[in-house]
């Protein structure tokens, strides 16, 4: 019996020091690829850059989340901001992410806007807000997503964005 405990110890600390000591949401993830779990400044920073965007700030809301300004190109800006928030400080995990921005008041018809763009754009959710409207869209890492698929979800955000614009 004590033989089978001292190995299966054995197999578990073997096992334990394979494993890299950078969790899946530390910026060894963002240069390795590896999955990510959170809201991870240096993957998304990394993420953001390799689509060619230029990230224009990063820094906590008043609610304590934090949150980066991206620009896509000069007409296209809009922020990440972590989501599903639970503790404070250094401490903090965010295990969403949301992609958001917000049109000013316009002469087009924001309600036919909305209606229209929930109903034919999927993965956009548009609203009214006290003068204009938003569009956003959440994203859930609970077990993990890749830098590449965080990407292409971020490239759709803009994409749909861009056609936002055009209906306005």
């Amino acid at each position: 019996m004590v033989r089978g405990l001292v190995a299966g110890l054995a197999l578990l600390l073997g096992a334990c020091a394979s494993t890299p000591a950078s969790g899946p949401s530390s910026p060894a993830a963002a240069a390795s690829g590896a999955l990510i779990t959170r809201y991870d400044e240096a993957a998304l920073k990394k993420v953001v850059a390799d689509l060619g965007y230029a990230l224009v700030d990063t820094d906590v809301s008043s609610t304590g989340k934090p949150f980066m300004s991206v620009e896509a190109s000069d007409e296209l800006a809009f922020r990440i901001m972590g989501e599903s928030c639970v503790g404070e400080g250094e401490d903090q995990v965010c295990q969403g992410i949301q992609l958001s921005t917000q049109f000013g008041e316009t002469a087009a018809d924001l309600g036919v806007i909305i209606e229209q763009g929930n109903r034919t754009l999927r993965p956009a959710k548009l609203f009214r807000v006290d003068s204009g409207m938003a569009y956003e869209r959440y994203l859930i890492m609970d077990g993990g997503i890749t830098p590449e698929n965080l990407g292409v979800n971020i490239s759709v955000f803009v994409e749909v964005l861009q056609i936002v614009l055009e209906r306005l």
